[in-house]
């Protein structure tokens, strides 16, 4: 398990696509209904979505650090241009600040887990410390917005 460096992006990938057959299928079958947008909270609520499950997934797997970024910023990038949300000026916006999101939660997310995890409660840790972490990036986004 110490050698899985790509399950985070594969998980993104996943998370990010089951979201977006969710809303194609809402904006199918059910027009009426408000999709969420795809914004800082949103990337970042997919974002720790995924590290948790990585966490469980691959415990203490390494990471490719220099890859987080590059494929993030495709998978926000093509994704939601593939299922048709976006344009292609849009999707290089959702590109760099998806890409950005993703690797500033990632490196959030494993540095408090390095800290936090440990004791009788470390299987709590990543959920708390996720919830952390969402509350403030609504609040960052909310300072920009």
């Amino acid at each position: 398990m110490k050698r899985q460096a790509y399950l985070l992006n594969t998980l993104l990938a996943a998370v990010l696509g089951c979201a977006l057959l969710i809303a194609v299928l809402v904006r199918t079958f059910a027009p009426i209904i408000i999709i969420p947008r795809l914004d800082i909270p949103n990337m970042a609520l997919l974002s720790l979505v995924c590290l948790l499950a990585d966490h469980y997934l691959a415990p203490g797997a390494r990471r490719c650090y220099i890859c987080i970024p590059a494929l993030s910023a495709l998978t926000f990038g093509l994704l939601p241009w593939a299922a048709c949300f976006v344009g292609l000026a849009q999707a290089a916006k959702l590109a760099v600040v998806g890409g950005a999101v993703f690797t500033a939660v990632t490196w959030l997310f494993s540095s408090i887990l390095e800290r936090i995890s440990s004791g009788p409660d470390r299987k709590a840790a990543p959920l708390v410390s996720a919830f952390g972490l969402y509350l403030a990036f609504q609040g960052f986004a909310g300072l920009f917005l």
